[in-house]
């Protein structure tokens, strides 16, 4: 490309000597000049394919870094000391299926705990409205009866609900404290072992983890799945039940509405605590679980880096070399002819 450019420089050359030349005849002058103005287009578009070649080839230098970058990082990683890190991954391998069970244990507990605060609630609302008459459960009788029972209801229901809340992040707090004694944070130590590329790369993506770990863990909401979300931003997650109560055909309300509030509640429970705690145990199994892949990977590399030999590497850095100083090559030939100050052609 450099060449035909100089050729093209060359002409505009002739081109003005013979412009200023007095003994050449008019004719040979206008031909001169029609050459000029053809020959500009061929310049113009040398340049401009020059700036788009110069954009390739600084993708192609960049790519010559990077593999730079990776042989030189390639031989930090093979001189790392690998007990520490075996160490790390067999901890993690182990709290791997610990996470697990203890996720399964709280699950437990917390329906446990909760069940039973709504339980001591409701037969204290049982014995209170619904005491026996005879072989038959007493109703609610009347709307201004109903509408006391169905206050206290929403005061319950919505006390009850920040309790329930209040018992689940309680035992998310148990579980976060484990996952925080893993020390998942020691990764980035390695992770600085690493070319530029993979580095940059590691480090957001663990960054996100470890924030998206302590933001779940602090919040039942903000940070939930779509299905947890909606377990819990209404007003209280059990109004679903309170429509057993609610039969605006009637002014009574009987056992069996009741019993159906209650059974509702019950179920409700499980579907909450189930639904957040396997949020939570499962984004946390899955962080585990890429630190992992991370450290194996890790040590599979070494183990490669440290099987090449002297020659291998020397030859390697030897082609990288090569590559680069020919791209350079061509890269001082575009150069030239983007310079402005190269030759006394100026294109019009």
């Amino acid at each position: 490309m450099d060449d035909h450019f100089k050729i093209f420089q060359n002409i505009n050359q002739s081109v003005e000597q013979l412009l200023t030349n007095k003994h050449n005849s008019s004719e040979i002058k206008q031909s001169a000049i029609s050459l000029n103005k053809s020959v500009q287009p061929c310049l113009e578009e040398l340049k401009q394919s020059a700036a788009r070649l110069k954009m390739l080839l600084q993708s192609s230098l960049n790519d010559l870094d990077h593999a730079e970058d990776v042989w030189y990082s390639k031989q930090k990683i093979a001189t790392i000391a690998t007990d520490e890190i075996w160490k790390k991954l067999d901890n993690l391998r182990n709290n791997h299926f610990k996470i697990r069970f203890l996720g399964s244990q709280c699950k437990r507990e917390v329906i446990q705990k909760a069940q039973a605060s709504w339980k001591e609630v409701l037969e204290r609302i049982q014995r209170k409205w619904f005491r026996n008459t005879g072989e038959q459960q007493q109703k609610i009788i009347g709307k201004d009866n109903k509408n006391i029972f169905l206050q206290e209801i929403r005061t319950v229901v919505s006390y009850q609900s920040q309790e329930l809340i209040q018992i689940i992040k309680k035992s998310l707090n148990t579980m976060y404290q484990e996952i925080t004694n893993l020390h998942l944070e020691n990764i980035f130590q390695y992770i600085s072992f690493l070319d530029k590329k993979s580095k940059n790369e590691a480090r957001i993506k663990i960054n996100l983890m470890l924030n998206e770990i302590q933001a779940s863990f602090s919040s039942l909401i903000v940070h939930s799945s779509c299905k947890s979300r909606s377990l819990l931003e209404f007003e209280h997650p059990f109004r679903a039940a309170c429509r057993y109560l609610l039969n605006h055909n009637c002014n009574d309300i009987d056992w069996n509405q009741f019993a159906l509030f209650k059974k509702e509640v019950y179920t409700k429970i499980i579907e909450i605590v189930n639904t957040v705690m396997d949020d939570r145990v499962n984004f946390a199994i899955k962080s585990i679980g890429q630190t992992i892949a991370f450290y194996t990977d890790f040590l599979e590399r070494q183990y490669r880096y440290q099987q090449e030999t002297p020659q291998q590497r020397e030859a390697e850095k030897a082609w990288i070399d090569q590559q680069r100083k020919q791209l350079k090559q061509v890269y001082t030939s575009i150069e030239a002819i983007l310079d402005p100050t190269n030759g006394s052609l100026s294109v019009s």
